[in-house]
């Protein structure tokens, strides 16, 4: 039997009611209706506590549910900012160090710019850019890219895709008069992943009054393997490929890369000056330190412009930049013409572990776990190099007037100082 002073006050009037109705007979479904009431009070309880939490609290339970996978709406991850830290301000004086001490020893000349999430860390120019001239390297010099250039004449070819005017698949010899026999099967595909088979001719072997005569020296040539079946760097096919540019749109490659590419990213300090000696803020190439200046055979009648799609592109670290940060965009093409240029279609069988796109080495980095988008250039008396992190916004570049750099090695340094203070 209940006792009604153990009972608390609010059950009073329910069980007073409960035994003047049911008698003694019915104590269990008292027992049961005291346990729905206490059930009624528990939930009511329960909802007053939920009235008086602070919406604060609230909202980091249902950030709590989320992270741990519960049903509420996912929320986008947000973007990464360029905030500076600790860390990276260590970066520009290492780096900075690093390549004093290599130009106080005769291995380094140039211009440097790295950069994380639009941030430029370090943008400097190191030892002489003319001896003669007493004229130093600063982040204004401009070089001469070598390969490096080869991207810029793949994205000339992915303009003029996203134009109509032609397409990467097409045959190569639809563009080309008197094309030769053994190219027939290729495609401008082939030519942009270094994937033709056709060979690289000693220049005492290619001659004639025109391109298409030049072009025609390959009659007779067979190619060197089965198109598409194997990656053999290929200088001659983006030669090719800029006189492709010239004849889709109707303008010297030259210029067509000008209205379509340095123009609209404001690259005022790019292009393929053929009065290069005397343009200001030029670098001389050096063969060596301080001796054996090289001048690149100058000048070229219009109609051999094309040749410069291989590497004859001259710029500065700071327009390289630009040319970084449009890639991340659709400046000059959409994401999905990006994405294409970004696949590693073939195997880059000289790195172990890279793939070529087009004009673009991809590959994972030296430094594990991240993935790298790069190119390289030499030509007489210079050296190139622009890396690209994509997943880290991070870049990379370098323009040197000696000859004797190692730009792959210098690379790999940079990226593991990078990398060292950098944390995603």
């Amino acid at each position: 039997m209940i006792n009604d002073q153990e009972t608390p006050t609010l059950l009073l009037p329910v069980l007073k009611l409960t035994k003047q109705r049911l008698g003694r007979q019915n104590l269990v479904l008292t027992i049961c209706l005291l346990v729905i009431t206490s059930l009624i009070l528990f939930l009511l309880a329960a909802a007053w506590q939920a009235w008086r939490t602070p919406p604060a609290a609230q909202h980091a339970h249902h950030s709590t549910l989320a992270a741990a996978g519960g049903t509420h709406k996912h929320q986008p991850t947000p973007t990464r900012q360029a905030t500076p830290t600790a860390q990276t301000a260590l970066i520009a004086p290492q780096v900075d160090s690093l390549l004093a001490n290599m130009a106080a020893h005769q291995q380094f000349s140039g211009s440097v710019l790295i950069a994380q999430h639009g941030q430029v860390l370090l943008s400097k120019g190191y030892s002489m850019a003319d001896w003669d001239q007493g004229v130093p390297n600063t982040p204004h010099t401009r070089f001469y890219l070598g390969s490096t250039t080869k991207q810029f004449t793949a994205m000339a070819i992915l303009i003029l895709q996203q134009q109509g005017k032609l397409h990467v698949h097409d045959r190569l010899c639809s563009y080309l008069e008197n094309c030769p026999a053994a190219w027939q099967p290729l495609t401008i595909h082939n030519l942009l992943t270094h994937t033709s088979g056709i060979p690289q001719l000693d220049d005492s072997q290619l001659s004639g009054a025109s391109p298409e005569a030049w072009i025609a020296s390959y009659d007779g040539v067979s190619l060197a393997f089965t198109p598409g079946s194997q990656f053999n760097y290929c200088s001659v096919c983006y030669q090719i490929l800029g006189y492709v540019v010239e004849r889709a749109s109707g303008e010297p490659y030259s210029k067509f890369l000008q209205q379509s590419i340095f123009d609209p990213l404001q690259m005022k300090d790019t292009g393929f000056d053929q009065n290069y000696l005397s343009l200001p803020d030029h670098a001389v190439g050096y063969a060596g330190w301080r001796v054996n200046a090289v001048t690149l055979g100058w000048p070229l009648a219009p109609q051999w412009t094309f040749l410069f799609g291989s590497g004859l592109l001259q710029t500065t670290v700071e327009d390289m930049y630009r040319w970084d940060q449009a890639l991340y965009t659709n400046t000059l093409v959409s994401q999905q013409t990006l994405d294409e240029a970004f696949t590693p279609y073939a195997p880059a069988s000289q790195y172990v572990g890279s793939g070529y796109g087009y004009g673009w080495f991809i590959t994972n980095s030296p430094v594990p776990g991240h993935r790298l988008i790069w190119h390289d250039g030499r030509i007489d008396g210079f050296r190139s190099f622009i890396g690209r992190f994509i997943d880290d916004r991070v870049t990379i570049i370098f323009l040197s007037n000696l000859a004797t750099l190692d730009e792959l090695s210098l690379a790999n340094t940079l990226e593991h100082i990078v990398f060292s203070h950098i944390t995603r």
